[in-house]
């Protein structure tokens, strides 16, 4: 494992001189093809459930009021918007992949650390290297970019001032320190730093970070996806239908959000599909998707920082990415449904059958 860098030499201000940048149908249970598809399309619900936003301090660097407005519909602009990318993406994906790095250093060091707090859940784990990790990723973003927004998971503010953010313009760091906290405090070398980039509500730059296999998984809008600097592309070519495909899932924390998962999983056991896996993180289940090394992913609740950078993954290496009705995802959208696309029809169908498209009901 490499050792963390103590040098007080920024990582950051050299990378920001310019480079060139079927055997079923929807359904494996009672119901079939038809049946399933007419429920799915039934189920399809408006907009997903908006997210907390943080920022560095806390506080806002200026007021909300003196911030530019997008026009309504961009307040949860889809992940592949139509606007020319801004002119800073690409420094801005450089500048993600070094912070990502830097986080992935420290992760490694210190994996197996101790439980410092519970959060909402008993499951939900977070220990000190969550929040350094954090800290390393803000200041290499607020070296290079001082005027950004800032929505990091173990530092969000209000669920008020996180809303008015995200509807906000300009650019925001949407960043998981430690995806995979179970597995880290266990010493699993399954773990992930997340760095999703947007602007103007549109996703523009991701990077997931597995420092364990030093894998960097980078994309950005319209310019495809890359695993170590390499072009990665999605399995349709060779698992066109559901029978075929490793689908994976979560546990999450929360029980209304981990039996849909249970349920989907035992619906999807063999022979509905070829096998399921639990990796214990989104991201690099997201980043998995987008390689091919998984089929399809799904969760039927995320936060804002375990999806965004995945889902441009995905999106960019030729995926799918929607909610669990249908809905294709923007930032924001809380349940997440990832796959080679091929096969997404039929997996919606199956999710539909299994009540797992949504949180149960409280």
């Amino acid at each position: 494992v490499a050792a963390v860098a103590t040098s007080a030499a920024s990582p950051v201000l050299p990378l920001l001189a310019a480079r060139p940048a079927a055997r079923r149908g929807l359904g494996c249970g009672s119901h079939g093809a038809s049946a399933a598809a007419a429920a799915a399309a039934a189920s399809v619900a408006g907009a997903a459930g908006r997210f907390a936003v943080g920022r560095r301090s806390g506080t806002l660097r200026r007021p909300l009021a003196l911030r530019p407005q997008p026009p309504p519909g961009r307040r949860l602009a889809a992940v592949g918007g139509l606007a020319e990318p801004p002119s800073e993406t690409a420094a801005v994906l450089r500048v993600a992949e070094a912070a990502a790095r830097a986080a992935g250093r420290l992760m490694a060091a210190k994996v197996g650390a101790e439980v410092v707090q519970v959060k909402d859940y008993a499951a939900d784990l977070l220990t000190a290297v969550d929040t350094e990790c954090e800290e390393v990723i803000r200041k290499t973003v607020f070296e290079a970019f001082a005027d950004h927004a800032f929505l990091g998971e173990e530092s969000v503010g209000s669920r008020e001032a996180m809303d008015a953010l995200i509807a906000g313009a300009g650019w925001l760091w949407v960043v998981d320190p430690i995806d995979g906290t179970t597995n880290f405090v266990s010493g699993q070398p399954m773990s992930a730093v997340s760095i999703g980039v947007a602007f103007n509500g549109t996703l523009y730059a991701g990077v997931i970070y597995d420092p364990f296999r030093d894998e960097l998984f980078s994309a950005s809008l319209g310019a495809g996806a890359s695993l170590n600097g390499a072009p990665i592309s999605i399995s349709a070519a060779r698992v066109p239908t559901l029978a075929n495909a490793v689908v994976a899932s979560g546990a999450p924390p929360n029980p209304r959000s981990s039996a849909p998962c249970f349920r989907a999983m035992s619906l999807l056991a063999p022979p509905c599909s070829r096998s399921v896996r639990i990796l214990g993180t989104a991201a690099i289940s997201l980043a998995w998707v987008a390689c091919g090394r998984l089929d399809a992913w799904f969760e039927p609740d995320l936060s804002p920082w375990d999806s965004a950078a995945g889902a441009l993954l995905v999106r960019e290496a030729g995926g799918r990415v929607t909610d669990c009705e249908g809905q294709e995802y923007v930032l924001g959208t809380r349940p997440v449904c990832s796959s080679n696309g091929k096969i997404h029809d039929e997996l919606l169908g199956v999710l539909a059958e299994a009540g797992a498209t949504q949180l149960d009901a409280a």
